[in-house]
């Protein structure tokens, strides 16, 4: 679920510089969630210098066309936390420089970081943001609690945690964007990948269920997300981890999510127990704790706690994980599913499973796409993001055809077989 490189064609460094600090009020002691805190213009793009970018990266302006130039936003923001506690989180906002025109708004999760320190070099999913914003849509990503200048810690893979963190972003922008004097429609889309796809799912089933009225969902499109998260780890206990700390992510949020954190060591064999709580502090990276680990995860766990996983369907493990699968409801707004099957890290029964669940429970807009049979996690990546443009500027323009213009398809699947496998 990790995700270093996106779009191969859309990379880049470039060092930001901080163009202001535009406090928006002080916060209160205890704001409520969806509260905009504070904002910062980080970074501004004019539409020149996102043209020689993308040229320079060889990005065919026919797929990723630059209309617009940038300002790009950091937001702090108030949302709930698992104790129901209200904490500061913080995203990126990404806006079209000319304000005159309404701009649909799009929700992008990022995939798996666990590092507080969020960079702003605009590679990887960051050019992800810059594609679509610069094409007109007003873009936020949130950091997650825990991340970026959000309290607390991570909670990794947790549903609620997520789709608040997502909503209430939603709701502070909404604030920011009446104080710029930025105008919206009434489109809303919301996307991701990887991880980012478990939160997309659930943001977007929060947003039907308790939102609808206040915001519509126009289209969601989860990419290659773990959204039958219990299954998943089931069938993986056995087998070899990319990356095996997501399990040591995954018992530091039930453990952080029922207020017992001290609690996490009771479930590891030595010397995990004492060797790696500690570095799950936000402050080392994946590939460091990665490498103090077995890829066989489920050997750093005690016995008893294996055999209570594998043998007591209530186990609290087996039921925070099943609390934690978004799959299993009905959306009612155009829902597309992109995977790949050679995926090596995110299996792409989760899309099926998502798929025939929601079929199952009478939606008639959710539909799959294959976004290539030869390409791994990050290769997906690639394709599956342009399906997804294709998918909203369906309904940004008007466009019968949800999976785009038919050049722009055949362009695509020339790129695909052209493409070498990753």
């Amino acid at each position: 679920m990790r995700l270093c490189k996106i779009i191969s064609l859309v990379t880049a460094t470039f060092l930001f510089a901080f163009l202001g600090n535009d406090l928006f009020g002080a916060p209160s002691d205890n704001p409520p969630a969806g509260q905009l805190l504070g904002y910062t213009l980080v970074k501004s793009f004019p539409q020149e210098e996102l043209s020689a970018f993308f040229k320079k990266q060889h990005i065919p302006r026919i797929m990723l066309p630059v209309n617009t130039g940038l300002n790009i936003y950091e937001v702090v923001y108030s949302t709930t936390y698992a104790d129901k506690s209200n904490v500061k989180a913080s995203g990126l906002v990404y806006v079209p420089m000319n304000s005159a025109k309404e701009r649909p708004l799009m929700i992008y999760n990022h995939g798996t970081e666990i590092c507080r320190t969020r960079s702003c070099d605009y590679t990887g999913e960051q050019t992800i943001c810059l594609a679509f914003a610069t094409d007109g849509y007003i873009v936020m990503t949130p950091d997650y609690m825990g991340l970026g200048k959000g309290e607390r810690t991570q909670l990794f893979l947790n549903s609620s945690a997520e789709s608040h963190a997502s909503v209430d972003m939603l709701i502070a922008v909404k604030d920011l964007l009446k104080e710029l004097k930025v105008k919206t429609s009434q489109q809303l889309f919301v996307t991701g990948y990887s991880q980012g796809g478990h939160a997309s799912m659930a943001t977007t089933r929060l947003l039907q269920q308790e939102y609808s009225d206040r915001f519509p969902v126009t289209a969601s499109a989860p990419m290659s997300g773990p959204y039958d998260i219990s299954q998943t780890v089931w069938n993986g206990k056995g087998g070899r981890y990319g990356y095996p700390v997501f399990f040591f992510l995954l018992l530091q949020s039930y453990y952080e999510s029922i207020g017992k954190p001290e609690r996490m060591p009771e479930a590891l064999n030595k010397p995990y127990d004492t060797l790696i709580p500690p570095l799950m502090d936000g402050y080392h990276s994946i590939e460091f704790i990665d490498s103090l680990l077995p890829d066989t995860i489920f050997k750093t766990a005690k016995p008893e706690f294996m055999y209570q996983f594998e043998h007591d369907s209530n186990s609290f493990f087996r039921v925070y994980l099943k609390q934690n699968d978004v799959y299993d409801w009905a959306p009612k707004m155009p829902m597309q599913l992109c995977y790949c099957k050679a995926d090596e890290e995110v299996n792409y029964h989760n899309s099926l499973t998502a798929y025939n669940a929601m079929k199952q429970n009478g939606s008639t807009s959710v539909e799959l796409l294959h976004a290539g049979k030869k390409f791994g996690h990050e290769g997906c990546a690639s394709f599956a993001v342009i399906y997804t443009k294709m998918f909203f500027d369906s309904f940004r323009e008007g466009h019968p055809d949800r999976h785009g213009h038919a050049f722009k398809r055949l362009l695509l699947n020339i790129g695909k077989l052209m493409a070498k496998p990753n």
